[in-house]
């Protein structure tokens, strides 16, 4: 082999390792990007687990509470709001739920006043409608976040986008991103 043909081999071999020395760069910015999905995707599932585990805590309470007149009222409302969704429209409120149950506005709101979870019925509502709000941007990928927000009964989007971040801590937009995120992994 003469020095010429030693150069060009030289030459070549260092091109080949440029070339796998930036293949080696896109793998490890491809690994590190897959490390970040699987955290948020884990951070999804552990959420998910506590929010079931909310849901089961909160069923048991509903079991074992003695059915004295406020817990049977409380036990008709959530029925009778999961079954039809009449909080999905915006003017849906205290004056509307107590109609909607066949009650005064006053025994509402001391319904709520001694509720340990929800202090006001406006409160309570605003938790179904983000519940829903999950639910529509998880099963709706079509829809926009305003979309969603708008069908599960919010008109004013900063507001439920601050609610949304309150209760979940991350933003819609992150929560659609998680979720789009888990689908992609379990298509994988």
């Amino acid at each position: 082999m003469n020095e010429k043909e030693y150069q060009l081999k030289i030459q070549e071999l260092q091109q080949h390792i440029e070339l796998l020395q930036k293949t080696n760069l896109d793998l490890v910015s491809h690994n590190l990007l897959l490390s970040q999905q699987i955290n948020a995707y884990y951070d999804v599932r552990r959420r998910i687990e506590m929010l079931k585990e909310l849901v089961i805590r909160h069923k048991e309470l509903m079991r074992h509470a003695d059915l004295r007149d406020d817990a049977e009222l409380m036990a008709l409302i959530e029925t009778k709001l999961e079954e039809e969704l009449p909080h999905e429209n915006p003017d849906f409120g205290l004056k509307e739920l107590a109609e909607y149950i066949g009650t005064t506005q006053t025994r509402l709101i001391d319904l709520f006043r001694r509720s340990p979870i929800h202090k006001t019925v406006d409160d309570y509502l605003d938790y179904l409608r983000l519940l829903r709000s999950m639910y529509y941007i998880q099963s709706k990928p079509a829809w926009g976040i305003a979309a969603c927000a708008q069908q599960a009964g919010f008109t004013v989007i900063r507001t439920f986008n601050r609610k949304f971040q309150d209760a979940l801590g991350m933003t819609p937009h992150e929560f659609r991103q998680l979720i789009d995120t888990g689908r992609k992994n379990i298509k994988d």
